[in-house]
């Protein structure tokens, strides 16, 4: 097998970049690989040099060989699969220690060299290495065979790769490399800041292959601290060493400022020769909980101040790589989406990530939960496994400041038996544990869906709920039942509650069940409730991507960006408003309907955990009406001043509002200004203002002349096929091609010689529907997938007013987001909305139709499409209250 080129090798950059030598190589890139379904290969001794018969595919390494980045894309296969490949130690590592690494192989791996067995791991999210120095000299060409075994059993940590979820990634999945050590070697490094000490605590492991007097050497190339040496008597073996680095002043790492102290460590011999040498960083901050401000209640307190934790789930799969990113610039992206988003904090979801994530996480400063991969089933294999499988990820994964909290299990996933006290018992013991193996992050027990936590750090809990009223009851409830003493969220008997911090680990309107639909609506409501509670010390979000059928992320399963909409109600609001440090909000529903010209009572309150305390700063509100013509303007506004507590929830009295008079749509938005003119939140809500005793006539009499309005199911005919069956008095809405007519009778009283002017006004969009989601897999269909930016299925309508055509038109898509504020209201195809049109009739057929409607005392109007389908919006749903309409001038 030729030797590949650093350009050509997959995942070139090191795994490591927190514990960096520089003498390796990366063993990456394409080997030689067999399936054995028949489990045949150890029968057949396939390990041995001269039985390469067998090795007659081509894989991609380090993607499972499930994903499509692999070469194989085999998704259906679960067992064992052999890797083969020649690998050459360099020459000038002569004299040194040679060691081959495995970042993770899951489940199972057993590794022969030139037909040798050499070593084998169990657990498939941690990392492993194996010594050549006795079977490989540097120079010489060995040939390297691993044998990876994986049935997803229910005893093995699994996550989310089990059938009721997503797509498996088995084998080798992490990155493959060659190392060089001396006689010592530098094994682990574990690096406790003590921040009130100004200083950190190094626990240093060695492995001495030969007894002797050595020297470690402590730099930090940009000069953070001084020089330090000392002298060692290592005995052959392992030997644990304790330093500490003084940090006079020591600049805190923080999600605001993510600063990292680089730290190189270099064992030398006594002559001065270099053994090993080992670049890492220091991150100095404190994790903890307590109470704030007289509170009875604990918040989570990085460097000692509470910070509200904002966080997104993130499954951290990826459609081209499964469990392996593509590259380190597609990691570095997920962790920067989360920061673009407004977001401090990720829960990497049940998957212990590759190295590099958290790397990114210390560097641009997200916060993370780390969840330990879940079981099936509650055995002592099970839990030897996932006793094995958490010491392994602390040991690995310590030293990165942006990990704060272990999460031990995840909604009782494999614990099938803990409505008995022995099984809660011991998770209360393995919580126990984990405090004692770190006491420096918070540990959670289970974050939970059925309200069984025993003891944790954190008092989380889940909620999934699409409907604004039962979602404000149901977080109030949980705050109502968040107290000392209270048996709320825990299995009861000896296992209560105390004063822990109160968090929601997992929410959302749109759930893993409901398919491609928009959360643009759910999200901003949902989030603003949970921002209304003082108790509430974070929340986090469902989900960051997108992940196969999944389809309730930020962005799309392949990182495309989604639309939000809410820019066209605040200029300039964002989803970052929505989760923002600081928050600006109105105690009542996201859109209620609202007697014209009513009086509201509307309570404000201002959440401000950002840097800084927000004093002097004012609610600037504006109120605006969208017309039943399209028309946008303002009616009222004001500035209430604000005292913010810093660090809580401030409730700031009630704003007083007289609706306007007409019916349409209310929008009353808010920006959060501080004392020096800087907008730091937006928000906004909106009203339908519409009385069901008095709605809109369908003939209006005007100063100008005459207002036509039809409903959109009302057709006189109709060339499309019936779908949808069941009728929407609101909306037409058809694919494919079509035409769709309908006859306006004309008031007694219009004169219509008179008549100078027709326009047609309609809200109108394509109907592409489920050709949207054509690649996603296993996906629950929805009609009106959220708007994805870039990506858009117009279709060409032509309009026609008695057969002769007014206007074309390009309705350049179907969106569905938070425009479509009527839709989600009326619960009709949920943030659905169209473009609003005006299309005047042109004056050369203007006497034709004069003609005609003496004639006939009525117009017919059409709307045809040739293919892309077509929705036609009536005044209570979409973007406007606007109903089809002809106006007569």
């Amino acid at each position: 097998m030729s030797e590949r080129t650093e350009e050509d090798i997959l995942r070139p950059e090191h795994p490591r970049p927190d514990w960096y030598r520089e003498d390796w190589r990366n063993l990456n890139g394409t080997w030689r690989f067999a399936f054995d379904p028949g489990y045949q290969g150890e029968h057949n001794r396939w390990y041995r040099p001269e039985n390469d018969f067998a090795f007659e595919q081509r894989i991609q390494v380090p993607f499972p060989w499930e994903s499509a980045l692999s070469g194989l894309a085999r998704k259906d296969y679960l067992g064992a699969g052999w890797y083969r490949r020649a690998l050459t130690v360099p020459a000038d590592w002569a004299g040194q220690r040679i060691w081959l690494n495995f970042g993770a192989v899951d489940w199972h791996a057993r590794v022969w060299l030139n037909g040798r067995p050499i070593g084998e791991h169990h657990g498939g999210y941690t990392p492993f290495a194996l010594e050549l120095t006795s079977h490989v000299r540097p120079g010489e060409t060995a040939e390297l065979v691993v044998r990876a075994y994986d049935v997803a059993d229910a005893t093995t940590l699994l996550g989310k790769q089990v059938p009721r979820w997503y797509n498996h990634s088995s084998g080798i999945w992490q990155t493959v490399w060659l190392e060089a050590t001396g006689a010592a070697k530098l094994v682990s490094a574990r690096i406790t800041p003590d921040v009130p000490g100004k200083r950190a605590v190094v626990a240093i492991s060695v492995d001495a292959a030969a007894a002797g007097r050595y020297r470690l050497r402590r730099t930090s190339p940009n000069g953070s601290f001084a020089l330090a040496e000392h002298y060692l008597e290592l005995p052959v073996g392992r030997s644990e060493l304790n330093q500490e680095i003084p940090i006079e002043n020591p600049t805190l790492w923080s999600p605001e400022h993510p600063h990292l102290y680089d730290l190189t460590l270099e064992l030398l011999d006594e002559r001065g020769a270099a053994v090993d040498r080992v670049e890492t960083y220091v991150g100095m901050r404190s994790i903890s909980t307590g109470r704030w401000d007289g509170r009875e209640y604990e918040y989570v307190l990085l460097n000692g101040e509470p910070i509200y934790l904002r966080g997104a789930l993130d499954q951290a799969f990826n459609p081209e790589g499964i469990h392996t990113y593509p590259s380190d610039a597609a990691i570095r992206a997920d962790l920067q989406l989360a920061r673009d988003a407004g977001l401090n904090m990720l829960r990497c979801h049940i998957k212990i990530n590759e190295p590099r994530y958290y790397y990114w996480a210390d560097k641009l400063g997200v916060l993370i939960m780390y969840d330990i991969p879940s079981p099936n089933v509650d055995t002592p294999e099970m839990r030897r496994n996932w006793e094995a499988t958490f010491r392994a990820a602390v040991e690995r994964d310590f030293n990165h400041p942006a990990v704060f909290a272990w999460v031990l299990f995840n909604e009782t996933w494999g614990l099938d038996q803990h409505r008995h006290a022995d099984s809660q018992d011991w998770l209360a013991a393995e919580y126990r544990k984990a405090k004692a193996l770190d006491p420096t992050r918070l540990v959670e027990d289970n974050s939970v869906c059925l309200y069984d936590h025993t003891e944790t750090d954190l008092n989380s809990w889940h909620y999934y709920i699409n409907d604004y009223a039962q979602t404000r009851a149901h977080v109030e409830e949980v705050v109502r039942e968040t107290f000392p003493g209270s048996t709320f969220n825990y299995v009861g008997g000896k296992y209560r509650q105390g004063t822990r911090p109160l968090l929601n680990s997992e929410y959302g309107g749109i759930s893993a069940g409901h398919g491609d639909a928009d959360t643009s609506w759910a999200v901003k409501y949902h989030t603003s409730e949970l921002r209304r509670h003082d108790k509430i010390c974070g929340y986090i979000f469902t989900e960051l991507t997108d992940v196969e059928w999944e389809h309730n992320g930020i962005v799309n399963y392949d990182r495309r960006a989604k639309e939000w909409g809410y820019d066209a109600f605040v200029d300039g609001m964002s989803l970052r408003d929505v989760f923002g440090a600081d928050v600006v909000g109105v105690d009542c529903p996201p859109c209620q309907t609202v007697r014209p010209g009513a009086a509201l009572q509307l309570p404000l309150f201002v959440s401000n955990f950002g840097s800084r305390a927000l004093a002097g700063a004012s609610v600037r509100w504006q109120l605006s009406l969208l017309d039943r013509f399209g028309n946008r303007s303002t009616r009222d506004e004001g500035r209430i001043a604000v005292t913010p507590r810093h660090y809580g929830v401030t409730d700031c009295g009630a704003l007083d509002l007289t609706l306007p008079t007409e019916t349409g749509l209310g929008i009353l938005a808010l920006r959060l200004v501080a004392s020096d003119g800087a907008t730091v939140a937006r928000n906004y809500v909106n009203f339908d203002l519409f009385d069901e005793a008095n709605p809109v006539v369908p003939v209006e009499r005007t100063a100008n002349g005459y207002v036509l309005r039809f409903r959109p199911d009302d057709y006189a005919e109709m060339t499309w096929s019936a779908w949808p069956a069941r009728p929407n008095p609101h909306k037409f809405a058809r694919t494919g091609a079509g035409e769709v007519s309908y006859r306006v009778a004309l008031p007694g009283a219009l004169n219509l010689a008179e008549m100078r002017g027709l326009r047609v006004l309609f809200e109108a969009s394509a109907r592409a529907g489920q050709g949207k989601v054509d690649w996603k897999e296993r996906a629950r269909r929805t009609d009106y997938p959220q708007t994805e930016a870039g990506r858009a299925w117009p279709s060409e309508l032509t309009v026609r007013l008695n057969g002769r055509t007014i206007a074309q038109v390009t309705l350049p898509d179907d969106p569905a987001d938070a425009r479509g504020v009527l839709s989600h209201h009326l619960g009709s195809d949920p943030g659905s909305h169209g473009y609003l049109q005006n299309l005047a009739v042109p004056e050369d057929i203007l006497p034709a139709i004069r003609a005609e409607a003496a004639r006939d005392g009525a117009l017919t109007v059409s709307f045809a499409v040739d293919s892309g389908g077509f929705a036609l919006y009536g005044a209570r749903v979409g973007a406007y209250p606007v109903a089809p309409t002809l106006v007569v001038e």
